[in-house]
């Protein structure tokens, strides 16, 4: 339900109160230094010029909820109330920078914090004239959008860039998530006792620098089409879906990077479609979780941890509720975030195929990467996954200082080695029938592992262990 409130005599609608989910996401930005803020880069084929461009985000900003809301903090809760059209701050526009990649542009949005209390998101188009193609940066505060509202967004832009016709009437706001019924998923749920619940070590910060000098940084880890067909056709073969793969890829490598047999695992998935409620959930809000599962790395084969991590996380999945905790609680536990020294695990997400909901211009669209800041180091690494033209597109994010350089680098080059292993079995394969196992093989001698700088001292960043899977 909708609230009135007066400011300076004049009427304001507060819209409706943030879910739970997106309450957590609007502090953790304000109070970690726009940590969980998001920025998509999109390529295009083609030269905007000035006018059309300004008149394009005008009748986006019109019709999309989210593009019209901003946070207010009202008797200490949080609610969105409708905000004034694009500002001049909202649009920035100019040349791709000489010497500077589309990647260093995505850093610099990903690390431009959004002001608390102002506009909820920010557009940057960068040209490159030589080339024929403008270069989209759309960044906005995670409350108010997720992984499923991304691709939709950026369709309407390209539709009003591009000339497919609106009807000029503004979406309406979603319901908060908290009021929705929530379903639980149906799915194969593994024995209790198989499942690990032991407390996992946190991974200390390699740097508990001031806020001030906390960024975020990524690292690509990008497969070509011919790749991406080859991994798919690993995992049909072995039973296991994409995510599992990549899932399982991410622990083994930062376990062997960082010395480490056990892992907290994380995985964002989608609520959109865990309520009963048949309404339709438009753009505004975060219909998130982010399910838990400590996944043991004993040595096995790749398929046996995959099976691992596929059975913690159904279970985890299965037993989360959505939290409905007042906005002062959810505060005090993001300070208490913001006051640790530690994360605790690695995490995975997955937008899934994006040609599709980038509607009839897809065409148009060059490159395509969503990454989200990780100042405060909340999860030590946070690999983001998407699909564009049957192509993977991974990057590895991160939190500055607080996470080791060396342990990222060591990581992504055992993510690197774990695919091409994929990529290499696959095509060679007997096609016909076969029992549904194999592993991409563990490095068994301790010099395939990279060794960090460093290496005199334990590696800052991680917490060693005794155990022999540690040594391997």
């Amino acid at each position: 339900m909708g609230r009135r409130r007066k400011a300076g005599g004049v009427t304001v609608e507060l819209i409706r109160k943030l879910s739970d989910v997106e309450a957590s996401f609007a502090y953790t930005h304000g109070l970690l230094k726009g940590n969980t803020q998001v920025t998509t880069w999109v390529g295009v084929d083609a030269l905007l010029g000035d006018t059309e461009l300004r008149g394009a985000v005008e009748r986006w900003a019109h019709r999309l909820p989210l593009l019209r809301a901003r946070i207010e903090e009202r008797d200490g809760s949080l609610w969105f109330r409708e905000g004034p059209g694009p500002e001049p701050e909202q649009l920035r526009r100019g040349p791709l920078p000489a010497g500077r990649s589309p990647e260093d542009l995505q850093g610099e949005e990903l690390n431009d914090v959004l002001p608390t209390g102002g506009a909820l998101w920010r557009l940057r188009t960068a040209a490159d004239e030589k080339a024929g193609v403008t270069h989209l940066y759309f960044t906005r505060n995670h409350a108010i959008s997720d992984g499923h509202s991304t691709g939709g967004t950026l369709r309407v832009l390209l539709e009003e860039l591009f000339g497919t016709p609106s009807d000029g009437e503004p979406e309406p706001f979603s319901r908060n998530g908290d009021e929705l019924t929530y379903r639980v998923p149906e799915a194969d749920v593994p024995e209790a006792e198989d499942v690990p619940d032991a407390p996992v070590d946190p991974i200390p910060f390699a740097v508990r620098a001031p806020w001030p000098e906390r960024g975020a940084a990524f690292v690509p880890v990008d497969l070509s089409a011919a790749e991406s067909a080859a991994v798919k056709l690993y995992c049909r073969r072995r039973g296991l879906t994409v995510n599992q793969f990549f899932a399982t890829a991410l622990a083994e490598s930062f376990a062997l990077t960082t010395g480490r047999d056990e892992v907290e695992f994380f995985t964002a998935v989608s609520l959109r479609r865990r309520y009963a409620e048949t309404e339709h959930l438009t753009d505004l809000g975060c219909y998130i979780s982010v399910v838990r599962a400590p996944l043991r790395l004993d040595g096995g084969s790749f398929k046996d941890h995959a099976q691992a991590y596929r059975d913690g996380f159904r279970a985890a999945d299965a037993t989360w509720r959505p939290a409905a905790r007042d906005h002062r609680e959810i505060r005090a536990a993001v300070q208490a975030t913001a006051a640790a020294g530690s994360s605790p695990g690695i995490c995975i997400t997955n937008v899934g195929p994006v040609d599709a909901s980038l509607g009839a211009h897809a065409e148009r669209v060059t490159g395509f990467r969503t990454v989200v800041s990780r100042t405060g180091a909340n999860y030590g690494l946070v690999l983001h996954l998407s699909t564009f033209r049957g192509a993977f597109g991974l990057a590895l994010s991160y939190g500055t200082p607080s996470v080791d350089r060396a342990v990222v680098d060591g990581t992504a080059k055992l993510l690197r080695e774990r695919i091409a292993l994929a990529v290499a079995a696959a095509p060679g394969e007997d096609p016909g029938p076969r029992p549904p196992y194999g592993s991409v093989a563990i490095p068994a001698v301790p010099a395939a592992r990279p060794r960090p700088a460093g290496r005199g001292r334990a590696v800052r960043g991680s917490t060693p262990r005794t155990r022999p899977y540690a040594a391997g």
